[in-house]
């Protein structure tokens, strides 16, 4: 969906065609929308999905709950999935160099269609993206409105909320830590290393210095999360009000709990945010899922997650996965 040239987008989903013009130089959000203004939303139902790595999904496959989903909701036997195209759509802003110096892009992603030929379709648009904090998503409206959900799935405040360095909010750092260092997230714990010998004891190595730092700053002076609170709760109420205007049905999943010896202070600190997203999905007419309260009966938690134990591996996307589907089909059923 670049716009960089003229010309007709043509999309053929089983027997259903989309042709519509897209302009020189149309942003990707608007291309889509005029795109999505044709499509038959009598047999067509929409998903979307907001968030960060958590939900866009880790390593080169984004393995995430929203792409299993998919998975199990193609395998249901509950009887309002089994006539339905179930469909995944992936997209993320990129940086247009960095990907490209040749040809135009600002969004990048992955359309996984559903093979059968059913009557009725469901998408699921993945628009979460790494390193993107919530006010990012203001950028995807007009791809949401032109797309009138019927469910909008937010899972977000968990990279807002993790305690780190202060040094990453005041900029006073010590002088050996490396500039290179000094990212939001340059010294979190490997989520994996690699399965190539000699990258592996690098990546080893080298985590277990930047753990050791990073520890080093947190115990000498209290850390903060990437944002404080109050601007978080101010954001995610703003980006509720905005899709309940579209009439949308709004989920808003609660935070994974993290662990202290990876993250000091941050469980606590995720309790009280968790507190204020339920709160505030209360007062906006959204819903709220609890979802690590049912994660812990579905296996050893600690099988669920990266060496990280912050991000959901396979086995935890898979687990977590199940709790929506099981949400989503009995409420069909």
């Amino acid at each position: 969906m670049a716009g960089a040239s003229a010309g007709a987008y043509e999309a053929h989903f089983g027997t259903k065609q989309i042709v519509v013009p897209i302009l020189a130089g149309s942003s990707s959000v608007a291309v889509a929308a005029e795109v999505l203004k044709s499509v038959d939303h009598k047999n067509s139902r929409n998903w979307v999905f907001l968030g960060d790595s958590l939900t866009e999904g880790v390593g080169s496959k984004r393995i995430s709950h929203v792409a299993e989903l998919v998975k199990q909701l193609r395998a249901a036997s509950c009887a309002a999935m089994s006539s339905v195209n179930v469909h995944e759509f992936r997209l993320r802003h990129i940086d247009a160099p960095t990907f490209n110096r040749q040809i135009e892009f600002n969004v990048a992603g992955l359309m996984n269609v559903d093979e059968r030929q059913n009557a009725r379709d469901v998408w699921l648009w993945n628009l979460a993206c790494e390193g993107q904090t919530v006010e990012s998503d203001f950028d995807w409206l007009p791809l949401i409105a032109a797309l009138r959900p019927e469910l909008v799935v937010i899972f977000r405040g968990s990279l807002e909320s993790i305690i780190r360095p202060a040094m990453l909010r005041d900029g006073d750092w010590p002088w050996w830590v490396p500039s290179s260092w000094r990212g939001y997230a340059a010294m979190d714990p490997r989520c994996y290393f690699s399965t190539t010998w000699w990258r592996k004891a690098k990546q080893m190595s080298l985590d277990a210095l930047k753990q050791k730092a990073r520890l080093n700053l947190l115990a000498k002076r209290l850390g903060k999360p990437l944002m404080d609170l109050d601007l978080l709760i101010k954001h995610q109420a703003e980006l509720l009000q905005r899709l309940r205007e579209l009439g949308a049905r709004v989920l808003v999943l609660g935070l994974l709990p993290v662990d202290e010896t990876c993250f000091p202070n941050s469980p606590e600190h995720f309790e009280t945010v968790n507190a204020q997203l339920k709160k505030i999905a209360a007062a906006e007419g959204a819903e709220f899922l609890d979802w690590a309260s049912l994660l812990c009966t579905n296996g050893n938690r600690r099988e669920l997650f990266y060496r990280d134990r912050f991000h959901p591996n396979a086995a935890g996307a898979a687990a977590l996965a199940k709790i929506l589907r099981e949400r989503f089909c009995g409420e069909l059923a």
